[in-house]
């Protein structure tokens, strides 16, 4: 365990340079939820998708955004206390930035300001010792900035978390 605690420090420390290529959105969640659905053990997710008709695609690591994608589904998933699901996941174009936001929602135990603030931060968790290591959203958002990209929280205790994440066009 010791070296897997390593090994994520050393991927969060230093993370391979991304290389963005055109890729579809549409593709990299379906790509994500893939997964998240591993990641959980869960054969299938109850997941809804709305990506807008007009959205093109984006200019980023594909493999890095996957990723990044499948980290906050699965802390979605776990948000849940008794059932899993279901996990909002909706990508328009936001014409202030003329960047795609992808949002991804939960109805789960949600986090109160103190916690939002800290959620991005590296080991952080809120739940009890024996938990998974806090680096699901410490390196999504790692990987995001990477990508020319922005994650923002927005969360109220038990009414769940949006994610939003700002991506290139171009």
């Amino acid at each position: 365990e010791a070296s897997e605690i390593i090994e994520d420090l050393m991927s969060f420390a230093e993370p391979p340079q991304p290389r963005p290529t055109r890729t579809d959105i549409a593709q990299m969640i379906d790509e994500a939820i893939q997964l998240a659905e591993r990641k959980t053990n869960t054969e299938e997710l109850d997941i809804q998708i709305e990506v807008a008709d007009d959205l093109e695609s984006v200019l980023v690591d594909s493999a890095q955004i996957v990723s990044a994608i499948a980290n906050i589904i699965t802390n979605a998933v776990e948000s849940y206390r008794d059932n899993i699901g279901p996990v909002r996941i909706a990508a328009v174009i936001d014409t202030s930035t003329e960047m795609v936001k992808l949002s991804i929602g939960d109805n789960g135990c949600g986090m109160n300001e103190k916690t939002s603030q800290k959620a991005i931060q590296p080991f952080f968790s809120s739940r009890p010792a024996g938990r998974k290591r806090g680096m699901g959203l410490a390196y999504a958002a790692r990987l995001i900035n990477l990508n020319n990209g922005f994650l923002d929280i927005e969360s109220e205790p038990d009414l769940g978390t949006t994610v939003s994440i700002s991506l290139p066009r171009e």
